[in-house]
């Protein structure tokens, strides 16, 4: 009894150590954005400037941004590129129209293949009616 134990564990045991895949760590997307600033208020008719980059150790397939006035649950802007590249420059803009006061959310999605797989990074700040 006590061999067949014996047996029965190192039967186990062996066939674990043959199956181990090694998966290298791939390092995230790196979003380095200086417009708009978190937590900024911007005036009516303020030009809110969306600049920055998208940076990644394998090659990028493009970009999404979209632009949420969260307080009122719509998309105020939205842009796309498809790039295919290690760094990718984002240079848009949209000029403050809200007609009440709203929070706002940028949505920045990296797209790391073309069957849709993405990084995200989100940006808040306020806009004001007047």
């Amino acid at each position: 009894m006590l061999l067949l134990a014996a047996l029965l564990t190192i039967g186990f045991t062996s066939c674990t150590d043959d199956d181990k895949t090694v998966t290298p760590d791939i390092p995230p997307v790196e979003f380095t954005f200086n417009q708009p600033e978190a937590g900024k208020m911007y005036g009516k008719g303020d030009t809110v400037y969306i600049n920055g980059t998208l940076s990644w150790e394998n090659e990028l397939h493009g970009y999404e941004i979209t632009l949420t006035n969260v307080s009122a649950d719509s998309t105020v802007f939205s842009a796309h590129g498809h790039e295919d590249a290690h760094t990718i420059y984002i240079e848009k803009l949209w000029v403050n129209n809200v007609t009440a006061h709203s929070d706002m959310k940028l949505t920045i999605n990296a797209l790391t293949d073309h069957e849709g797989a993405k990084e995200s990074k989100e940006i808040m700040f306020h806009c004001h009616p007047m």
